[in-house]
């Protein structure tokens, strides 16, 4: 019987020095506290990026994080690591360790007042990005993928030495186009509707309101293909002859999406 005893008391002593979660943090925690920490995020309002392939303006998309003790232990965020993956696994060459060495107070109030984002605290770190700009630039490259998912960590260490680790966001989609099916809009070409004379060389300039995101651009003179689709938006031709001369230009998109523009050219004998 006494054996038992002794084999509880032990049993007893291991779970209060580990820290069992029927023991709170456990005794070791009493003699040498950990700081109790709470964090939240807050998404920004994101500008009017003007389409899903406006990439370059994504690097406006912040947010804030809010952070702070709930017992009188600060702490230090040591760093931040952003992971990004794709359906296919992590994409290793996007991924990054922000170094910031930011000192989050203990907190001192025996009912601690929680921090609103935008606030000026020491425990809101405002406007943090959610890209970089080699992401941005990744989405140019691989402007195929479609989804793009963030997990963001952070690294502490508390006034008492422990160190910490933290999820803020786990798989959260920053970028979710799906399939894009809107072809470029509003094509356009200059000049419009010109009238020269015989013997007169024109160069086209081919416009469209979401330009940034076209490839290739096909001319044709009177249904006629002028050469091969390429990636420049003018065109030069001389008009030889008096007559009307429709002029139409075929623009595709990055996801072979197309539109065309025309104009017509009047060519009249002196």
């Amino acid at each position: 019987m006494r054996g038992y005893l002794v084999m509880f008391c032990c049993f007893l002593m291991v779970l209060v020095l580990s820290g069992c979660n029927w023991f709170g943090k456990g005794l070791l925690n009493v003699i040498n506290p950990e700081a109790e920490v709470r964090m939240y995020y807050v998404f920004n309002t994101p500008p009017d990026i003007g389409g899903p392939e406006k990439f370059e303006l994504l690097q406006g998309l912040t947010f804030d994080l809010v952070v702070y003790p709930l017992n009188g232990v600060g702490f230090t965020i040591e760093r931040l690591t952003y992971t990004y993956t794709t359906e296919k696994g992590e994409v290793a060459e996007l991924a990054k360790d922000l170094v910031l060495s930011y000192y989050v107070p203990p907190n001192v109030s025996p009912e601690p007042t929680i921090p609103q984002p935008g606030e000026a605290s020491p425990y809101v770190l405002s406007n943090l990005p959610l890209f970089f700009q080699d992401t941005i630039d990744y989405l140019w490259k691989n402007y195929g993928m479609k989804n793009l998912f963030l997990t963001l960590k952070a690294f502490l260490r508390d006034d008492a030495g422990h160190t910490m680790t933290k999820t803020i966001v786990a798989n959260f989609p920053v970028l979710q186009l799906g399939e894009d099916f809107w072809p470029p809009t509003e094509v356009t070409i200059e000049p419009n509707n010109p009238s020269v004379s015989p013997g007169t060389t024109l160069t086209f300039l081919a416009r469209a309101k979401d330009e940034s995101t076209i490839v290739s651009y096909q001319w044709f003179v009177n249904g006629r293909p002028q050469g091969c689709a390429g990636g420049t938006p003018t065109f030069t031709y001389t008009f030889t002859e008096a007559g009307t001369y429709t002029v139409m230009v075929k623009v595709c998109d990055r996801a072979g999406n197309c539109s065309f523009g025309l104009t017509t050219v009047t060519v009249t004998a002196a």
